[in-house]
């Protein structure tokens, strides 16, 4: 499943040195120029009549893979405006099938301004790159228009029994504003005072699939045995997918936690469990659709 903020946590908030020292200092000035507003609209009310003083409080709280700028600039005409320089993806996974020439993923630029789209592949860490390259790496789309990647693998040692979980990840960042084809974007830009571009990064699953391993998920997700553990719901997978779930229940609840269980291997989800409940869950399917509900007792 996507991750801007993704089902799986496994987004992470990254914001450059200088963009941290940039919002702090617009927030050290917003403090500086309330006191010096408070002190006018007290002892020199007649000021007001021919000077606008206007504050900017910036709090940026974004959900891990953020990345933020802020530049400020002083017009005529003073205002605020942000910029989300993200991307659409055509789909919500990747299977990867071990012996193919490569596989492609639609991106789309939903924004009435362009920009350049930065891609790279990582394993399942989210931070050491995959041996996977995706072309092109870097290049511009342009406002409301769509593209596609094309991932191909380079090397790497798989598994031949089980999936291996890589991650995909676009990145939409700004133009620089002494670049040529940034022009149309400052001229939208005239009357603001300060411009907030924010630079997301969206990551998805890309599963790379051996091909000893047949079928799809949702033919084995039944098979996941539940356990009781120390007042943990504990999830154990005998197959070679993943099992990604999109809605587990206990006892007729809807638990909030939907962290996936890797091909034979166990998950612990932190809820108490009690003798009697019953155990229901969905998975996502290869397509990103959603399965029928699977059910079964709690093992004691």
């Amino acid at each position: 499943m996507t991750k801007s903020v993704s089902t799986s946590k496994k987004a992470s908030i990254r914001c450059s040195i200088n963009s941290y020292y940039q919002c702090m200092i617009f927030f050290y000035l917003t403090i500086n120029w309330r006191t010096i507003y408070s002190i006018l609209e007290m002892h020199m009310t007649t000021l007001r009549k021919y000077m606008k003083i206007r504050t900017a409080l910036l709090v940026i709280s974004l959900p891990l893979c953020f990345f933020v700028s802020a530049n400020a600039k002083t017009f005529e005409n003073e205002g605020n405006k942000t910029q989300m320089f993200s991307l659409h993806l055509g789909a919500t996974r990747v299977i990867y099938n071990i012996f193919s020439s490569g596989e492609t993923l639609t991106i789309i630029n939903d924004h009435d301004y362009p920009m350049l789209v930065q891609s790279e592949v990582l394993l399942e860490d989210q931070k050491t790159p995959a041996p996977f390259i995706i072309t092109p790496p870097l290049f511009r789309l342009d406002a409301l228009q769509s593209s596609r990647l094309r991932i191909v693998r380079t090397g790497g040692d798989f598994p031949k029994d089980r999936e291996t979980l890589q991650w995909i990840c676009v990145k939409g960042i700004p133009p620089k504003s002494d670049e040529k084809w940034a022009e149309s974007n400052k001229n939208s830009l005239n009357n603001v005072t300060l411009n907030v571009q924010v630079s997301l990064s969206t990551c998805i699953k890309m599963f790379v699939r051996p091909s000893s391993v047949k079928g799809h998920p949702e033919d084995v997700a039944g098979e996941v045995k539940w356990q009781r553990v120390n007042n943990k719901l504990k999830g154990v997978n005998p197959t070679p997918f993943y099992i990604n779930l999109s809605e587990l229940r206990v006892g007729g609840e809807e638990i909030s936690e939907h962290h996936y269980i890797a091909p034979f291997s166990s998950f612990e989800y932190p809820i108490p469990v009690s003798k009697s409940s019953k155990v229901q869950w969905k998975i996502v399917t290869d397509y990103g659709g959603v399965s029928e509900f699977f059910e079964t007792d709690i093992n004691l």
